[in-house]
């Protein structure tokens, strides 16, 4: 059996292992401000300890539970962090036992993630959160519905006597506003503002790029100084100081999730491997950027998710390596 070895053999071995030490420590249940504030003492030290940490969190954010099951093993071993001014890594994080580890690979720290690795605070702080495959509906009031989607964080608005509304942090929810409704809906997402009376719609935020879907009725969108009405089959999307022209787009391709599947239409192989990571834990790995250019059509339920690495093996003749933690080679 292969071992994962996470700490290579080298002058820079002990500084990586430590990385991994820190990286443990903060996103353990019980992390401290002031072990957030030794880290980052840590890290401004010495450029070196900047890289080592850099590399130890894309590690991490690649393989989490591969981390977890290394650590649980004894393949790695957490050395006691060494900087004075920090607080001592205690002997329950030098060698991680199952229960810890299981924590330390699914716990988040308050602070801004390197790469995208945990939660942001503004995450974390969200009224409701799903996990990875998780959906959930809620209703923020008696005429309006939202449905969240995968890695999906919202923050309800205060009352208004205006509007109904929440931020959509991140993630991807179908919002309907019945025609009873006593007052719009309206969803703030990365800057932008998307309005709705007696309409349904279907809204993705990406980092800092927003698709907005018209599903039924006529929803308004603005962004900066632009503003679109957007009725059923159209879509949008703003980021970055720009707004994308009005499309048509298929809803169902949109909404297959709500149903269980997800669905492509001649979509390069890339974005599908892409969107299936936000649904299956562990991380899918492209490693030929030619094979990922290759269009997809296809359905594939989301409780089957491993079929979409079948098909890339049988039709496009790929190599498909499984390793521990979930994690997933194609090349």
């Amino acid at each position: 059996m292969t071992t994962l070895r996470l700490v290579p053999q080298h002058e820079d071995a002990a500084r990586e292992r430590e990385a991994i030490a820190w990286l443990v420590r903060i996103t353990d249940e019980d992390a401290t401000e002031e072990d957030r504030a030794a880290l980052k003492r840590w890290i401004a030290a010495s450029p070196d300890h900047a890289k080592a940490f850099s590399k130890a969190t894309e590690l991490w954010k690649a393989m989490p539970s591969a981390v977890a099951t290394a650590v649980k093993s004894g393949d790695v071993l957490l050395p006691v962090a060494v900087d004075r001014a920090a607080p001592v890594v205690g002997r329950r994080n030098f060698m991680i036992g199952s229960g810890a580890a299981a924590a330390a690979a699914a716990a988040y720290a308050v602070i801004d993630p390197p790469l995208g690795l945990w939660p942001s605070l503004r995450e974390l702080a969200a009224d409701y959160r799903t996990a990875t495959g998780q959906q959930k509906r809620i209703a923020i009031s008696t005429a309006v519905s939202v449905e969240m989607n995968t890695q999906t964080s919202i923050a309800l608005h205060r009352p208004s006597d205006a509007f109904h509304g929440f931020e959509l942090i991140a993630g991807e929810a179908i919002v309907g506003a019945d025609r009873g409704a006593d007052r719009p809906v309206q969803v703030v997402a990365a800057s932008g503002v998307t309005t709705a009376e007696a309409a349904n719609f279907d809204i993705r935020c990406d980092a800092s790029v927003v698709s907005v879907t018209c599903l039924s009725g006529v929803i308004r969108v603005q962004y900066r100084d632009r503003q679109v009405n957007l009725p059923e089959k159209q879509q949008v999307s703003y980021g970055g100081g720009e707004m994308s022209a009005v499309r048509m787009t298929d809803p169902a391709v949109v909404t297959a999730w709500q149903e269980g599947y997800l669905m492509f239409r001649k979509e390069p192989l890339v974005n599908v491997i892409t969107e299936v990571n936000r649904y299956r834990p562990g991380r899918i790995v492209l490693l030929d950027a030619k094979l990922g250019q290759n269009l997809v059509t296809a359905r594939f339920k989301l409780d089957r998710l491993n079929d979409v690495l079948v098909q890339v093996r049988e039709v496009f003749g790929a190599t498909v390596r499984t390793l521990p933690g979930g994690v997933v080679l194609v090349g």
